[in-house]
């Protein structure tokens, strides 16, 4: 029984390291280049199917990154160059749905039901622990013996 515990447990930390580690990045780009690259990775080529503007080789994605580094030199944040990238093309080109509205959804969904699969988890180990409130009476001892006993 300690021994199950103690898998658990370890089971558990690494999967909250794991989380934690993927959780922090190395901070923001510090580059001009770099934050040219973060930000194109976040805006859909108007051309390609599901590809990022950083990933694309079409005319449309090598204008919108040089778009994208004239904001960055100018000094703007990162939020205001996909503001203006969006206004210029349209909101159909955010890779990342904003966080709050409707669209917010799309982050809390996945957390929510991973807080319910791991309560439901939680109850069915729970329910599969539990002893049974039956006991073999007398009765039951001897119908088993009987049918045992019989060639």
């Amino acid at each position: 029984m300690r021994f199950r515990r103690i898998s658990w447990l370890v089971i558990a930390s690494v999967v909250l390291v794991g989380l934690a580690r993927a959780t922090f990045d190395e901070g923001p780009p510090r580059t001009t280049e770099e934050q040219v690259q973060a930000i194109a990775s976040t805006i859909k080529c108007p051309q390609c199917e599901s590809q990022s503007v950083a990933d694309s080789d079409v005319a449309a994605s090598r204008a919108i990154r040089l778009e994208i580094a004239t904001l960055v030199e100018e000094g703007r944040s990162p939020g205001e160059v996909r503001q203006a990238i969006s206004d210029a093309y349209g909101e159909r080109v955010q890779l990342v749905p904003p966080a709050s509205g409707f669209a917010g959804l799309v982050w809390i969904l996945p957390v929510v039901a991973l807080i319910v699969a791991l309560a439901a988890l939680s109850a069915a180990f729970a329910r599969w622990r539990r002893t049974p409130t039956s006991h073999a009476t007398d009765e039951d001892r001897e119908l088993v013996d009987r049918a045992l006993c019989r060639p």
